[in-house]
């Protein structure tokens, strides 16, 4: 065995069988997102095969780096990943080098320089990460080739323009599961995104007492969330999972306001002049009970930064001006005292803008890193000795199923730039202090509010978006062809957030009931299916209003794009009680649904939320009643579409009522299986698409099944 010094780690794998000649390539920009600063072309491939042979000094790091690699690409080419130890020389190397610097910025750590020739790769790197951004390139060109194992030959040098390149995610309230989390890591990697803020705690607005704590605390066993947690290991591999993928995850504890978690497990922390979920800053309980929350938390998280959250420190109305003046002293003050508190751990603290709003306003600490969700003060944070992180609200801000907010792409692409915080607020160009920009996802409406695939798909454009801003070289000169590029691009390695219902590619419905030969899918009461007299081809589901069958699918719903047809007749008289046909986690549609506020009462579909059963009380974005009452003994034909940010009724083929409101098509029961009732009612002719159908497509489901008019 020779030193360890001169010890070259050969890690071979086995992809593909290798293909015929090398193509030539032509003089073009190579389509890598974000794009890379510094390019030149050559001529030829590079060629992935049973030959080649990664080379590297022996490092547990470029070992992990090469083995994600061999991971990603196995699923690229959708083969089983194979590798293997070889000793010998070969002509179809990778080679890495790494030449590591003391006392390297973040831009130099991510910085990388590569080589494609048709018989060797090099890659080279000041660090690690700068090796890993490296491979994605690699693997983004890799992705776009025909065979999935060809390289066209480029030379590149890149670098990032800003350090911070970062994603966060409210999962105070709305729990991610591990699996989602990663696959969010692995789609920022891929567009070498490197901040990961989760945001831990927090509460459901809308008139919701929803809040929850998302660590398992040790220290608060009852401060823990019970609906979903994420225990202390879990973090601990969840944090190495990222890192492994050049990611750094920013814990944020949000405190004093939004801070109902806390609250619930220690009451004596309330004031009666504050509004609810809003910590006592002037109780010193207080300060004593959050720095026994930090001591638990800061060390679990080796970030370099923590973020505490302070943003929206609310009166209520009868306050005082001199209470105002007094909670505002105390909330400035406790954002110093756990900057230094938590500072004395070795920690860069990060908070919310808008303190400075506040009455008799106290100065804060220089040092802390100021996250600008309103950015009308920039310039002025910056002058006072603050580095700043761009949040703007107006701009950055996805609020899945609302109203309210949203993420313009376009302009984000075509007009945005990181240093433009609105009117009057644009830094200078380069500016030092202006550490760089996040796109955020804020789950306002509760921990049922969009589905996961809902807000992958709410994300899944606006995150390269970002990452081609910030990384600094915008190649494409409109948002049109950018998304072309992202679209030969948008099969990212291990990420799985897709619709677990997916509809037959033939675009044959997902489910097509008819109840012949009484038969149903994973029926709870067979006999409830019976024949429909005078039409002997059909039968019916007779429902009643504890009646309920359970459909024996993949998923419980459907996401966007989707259509639900079906017969109905109505057998219940009674307009006054909320009835359900179709129900799931995520939603329900009403054969009848009342608004308890106005007193209107039709066909209703409802996204449920949070704790409640149904949405039928929430805010208008969480349902919608239609301007349309089912007839009493009557067929009559009903369709919906749910698309982006659109719902369509219509009946007897005929379009009714479509309103701006994103919806599922829920698909666990059959009438309900939870404490609503069931629509009394009889139904045919169920039919489920994984698509919006055309206007003459509903049409002639109508006509198509139009006997049934003559049993009325």
């Amino acid at each position: 065995m020779t030193s360890a010094k001169k010890l070259i780690t050969y890690i071979a794998f086995f992809v593909l069988i290798q293909s015929g000649l090398h193509a030539q390539v032509n003089n073009i920009a190579p389509n890598i997102i974000p794009a890379v600063h510094q390019w030149q072309a050559g001529n030829g491939s590079f060629i992935i095969n049973a030959a080649t042979v990664f080379k590297f000094k022996p490092s547990l790091s470029t070992q992990k780096n090469v083995a994600i690699f061999l991971k990603d690409l196995a699923a690229l080419q959708d083969k089983e990943q194979q590798s293997g130890l070889r000793a010998e020389r070969s002509k179809n190397d990778i080679i890495i080098k790494i030449k590591p610097k003391r006392h390297l910025t973040q831009l130099q750590r991510e910085s990388y320089h590569l080589e494609i020739k048709p018989d060797k790769v090099t890659i080279k790197a000041m660090d690690e990460v700068g090796v890993f951004y490296a491979t994605r390139t690699l693997l983004q060109l890799i992705e776009q080739s025909a065979d999935k194992q060809s390289i066209p030959c480029y030379t590149i040098s890149d670098t990032p323009a800003y350090p911070f390149r970062g994603f966060m995610l409210d999962v105070g309230r709305k729990f991610f599961p591990i699996s989602q989390l990663k696959d969010y890591i692995c789609r920022m990697s891929w567009y070498k995104m490197n901040q990961l803020q989760l945001h831990l705690n927090d509460q459901a607005f809308h008139g919701q007492h929803y809040a929850a704590f998302r660590v398992q605390s040790k220290t608060y066993p009852q401060l823990t969330a019970t609906d979903g947690f994420y225990t202390q290991q879990e973090i601990k591999d969840l944090i190495q999972y990222a890192a492994d993928r050049g990611i750094n995850i920013i814990p944020e504890i949000d405190a004093p306001a939004h801070a109902m978690s806390i609250l619930d497990i220690a009451p004596e922390l309330k004031n009666e002049k504050l509004q609810d979920g809003q910590l006592d800053v002037l109780n010193p309980k207080t300060t004593a009970m959050m720095e026994k929350i930090y001591d638990e938390f800061v060390p679990l998280f080796p970030s370099p930064y923590f973020h505490i959250g302070t943003d929206e420190y609310r009166f209520k109305k009868a306050t005082t001006t001199e209470d105002r003046k007094a909670f505002a002293a105390g909330f400035c003050n406790y954002i110093n005292h756990f900057n230094r508190y938590i500072g004395a751990k070795g920690k860069k603290v990060m908070i919310w803008s808008g303190y400075n709003e506040m009455p008799g306003f106290t100065p804060i600490d220089s040092n802390i890193v100021i996250d600008m969700w309103l950015g009308n003060n920039a310039k002025e944070e910056i002058k006072a000795g603050h580095q700043v992180v761009q949040s703007t609200d107006g701009w950055l801000y996805i609020v899945p199923g609302t109203n309210y907010y949203g993420v313009d792409n376009k302009f984000l692409y075509e007009k945005w730039a990181p240093n433009d915080f609105g009117p009057n607020q644009q830094l200078s160009p380069g500016e030092p202090d202006l550490l760089g920009a996040k796109l955020h996802v804020w789950n306002d409406l509760g921990p049922m509010g969009f589905t996961y695939h809902e807000t992958a798909e709410e994300v899944a454009v606006a995150l390269p978006v970002m990452a081609e801003k910030l990384w600094g070289n915008k190649m494409s000169p409109t948002f049109d062809e950018f998304i072309k590029r992202v679209d030969s691009l948008k099969n990212v390695p291990q990420v799985n957030d897709t619709r677990l219902l997916e509809a037959p590619k033939n675009s044959d419905p997902i489910i097509n009931v008819d109840f012949k030969e009484h038969s149903l899918p994973d029926a709870i009461n067979k006999q409830l299916i019976k024949p429909l007299n005078g039409y002997e081809s059909k039968s019916v589901l007779a429902l009643d209003q504890h009646d309920f069958v359970r459909l024996n699918l993949q998923a419980d719903e459907l996401e966007q794009p989707w259509t639900l047809s079906f017969w109905v007749k109505k057998t219940d008289t009674r307009d006054t009680t909320a009835t359900v046909l179709f129900e799931s986690p995520y939603g329900t549609v009403f054969l009848n649904l009342k608004d308890k506020k106005s007193g209107k009462t039709g066909l209703g579909i409802a996204r449920t939320v949070g704790y409640k059963e149904y949405a039928g009380e929430g805010e208008d974005f969480y349902r919608q009643i239609f301007n349309s009452i089912v007839p009493v003994n009557k067929w009559t034909q009903i369709t919906l579409t749910g698309g982006h940010n659109t719902c369509t009724l219509y009946i007897n083929g005929k379009e009714t009522e479509s309103v701006e409101k994103q919806f599922i098509c829920p698909l666990k029961t059959i009438g309900s299986s939870n404490v609503h009732l069931s629509a009394s009612a009889f139904l045919t002719n169920i039919k489920v698409f994984g698509r919006i159908l055309k206007k003459d497509e509903i049409m002639a489901l109508y006509l198509n099944s139009e006997p049934l008019n003559q049993l009325n």
